[in-house]
């Protein structure tokens, strides 16, 4: 089964193009004025992740009448996403829908000038300079650390401010990080090594609240507007903190960062970008996706159309396939039994093309899954 999912042109209505407008309770607060909103329209910001986090912080920037927003984010949109997710619908979770491309639909129809590129991919080593370069602010919306600090070595080789934010039960915090300069610490500065596996929570073993993470991608997204929106006159205004809070005690704190830097760093201070010289690749590792019973399994680059023809008629011997395209990604879906439930979805970006394994947790099961099914 074919289905285009492009969404259907629409033409700008006058009424709207080019209007300062929608923008203006927005425009009569301090920082911001007239100056602000047309660097706000001229801004490029780069999201990355479109989870819980994510969906907050793209929704605000685009109503906020930010010009370019990429998404980065490799997921596919589940029940379990909807708790917290705020862009996605159950239409979205039933398709298995890329977030990075149900978010754009989304926001396309929230400000239908907006300029959204959805990027169906992870941030890795080898890509991940590519993807930032000519962004105006990067912000950190992960759920791992390896390419939390990925993203932290872009910011600092690109001069380019970070925005970090992290949630997980009642707590948060957000933190503006602006390595031109040398204002502030970056992520290395405060954690010089990503955690031991297990050492931090979860939201998959303890659990996370959606206020939680809309507080917090509120703050990732006021640090992104009132930054660029002060530089218009002088972007010292608006000063690097650290914000935190536990919704449990009702405890909020807040601390500046100016001063903080770790002179011996070795990413903003040595300038080595131990994560972006990495010789390995995230996309080349099998991974367990929490909470899903799902593993997902790279199988290499893009596939032609001849390819992706191919992987259908051998999926079409299991079940019901149904084919999604979209303006840069296109899944192949379908769900069988074989003693038990399984299912299994290609996504095949320009980049690369992964398949999700549904019905297990182990990895090699699912690798054996995809021999079989895929040879």
């Amino acid at each position: 089964m074919h289905i285009d999912v492009h969404p259907t042109p629409r033409l700008p209505s006058p009424a709207v193009e080019n209007s300062l407008d929608r923008f203006a309770r927005q425009m009569r607060l301090a920082g911001f004025g007239e100056a602000g909103q047309r660097r706000l329209s001229e801004a490029q910001v780069l999201v990355a992740g479109c989870g819980a986090l994510g969906t907050v912080v793209c929704e605000q920037l685009v109503r906020a009448g930010v010009g370019t927003v990429t998404i980065v984010d490799r997921d596919v949109v589940d029940r379990s996403n909807l708790q917290r997710q705020t862009l996605f619908a159950e239409r979205d979770a039933d398709r298995g829908t890329p977030k990075a491309e149900a978010a754009k639909a989304r926001l396309m129809q929230i400000r239908s000038d907006a300029r959204v590129r959805a990027v169906v991919d992870d941030l890795r080593s080898d890509n991940a300079l590519r993807i930032c370069r000519e962004h105006h602010m990067l912000v950190d919306c992960l759920d791992n650390f390896e390419t939390r600090y990925v993203l932290n070595d872009c910011s600092v080789a690109l001069e380019v401010p970070l925005v970090y934010g992290g949630a997980v039960g009642l707590r948060g915090m957000a933190a503006l990080l602006s390595p031109k300069g040398r204002e502030t610490p970056c992520l290395r500065c405060i954690a010089p090594e990503p955690p031991a596996v297990g050492e931090v929570e979860t939201c998959d073993t303890v659990g996370v609240l959606a206020a939680t993470t809309g507080i917090v991608g509120s703050l990732e997204a006021a640090f992104v507007l009132r930054w660029i929106a002060g530089e218009a006159s002088g972007s010292d205004a608006v000063d690097p903190r650290l914000i935190r809070f536990d919704l449990a005690s009702g405890a909020f704190s807040s601390a500046t960062l100016r001063g903080a830097r770790d002179q011996a760093c070795r990413c903003c201070g040595a300038r080595q970008f131990d994560f972006l010289e990495a010789t390995h690749s995230l996309a080349q590792r099998v991974r367990v996706l929490c909470g899903r019973n799902a593993v997902e399994v790279p199988v290499g680059e893009a596939l032609d159309t001849q390819g992706m023809d191919r992987v259908e008629g051998r999926l079409a011997a299991l079940g019901l396939v149904e084919r999604l395209v979209y303006e840069d990604v296109t899944t192949l879906s379908v769900q069988w039994k074989d003693g038990q439930a399984w299912s299994l979805q290609l996504i095949a970006s320009p980049h690369a093309t992964r398949l999700v394994v549904g019905g297990t947790s182990d990895p090699e099961v699912a690798r054996g899954v995809v021999a079989r099914v895929l040879g």
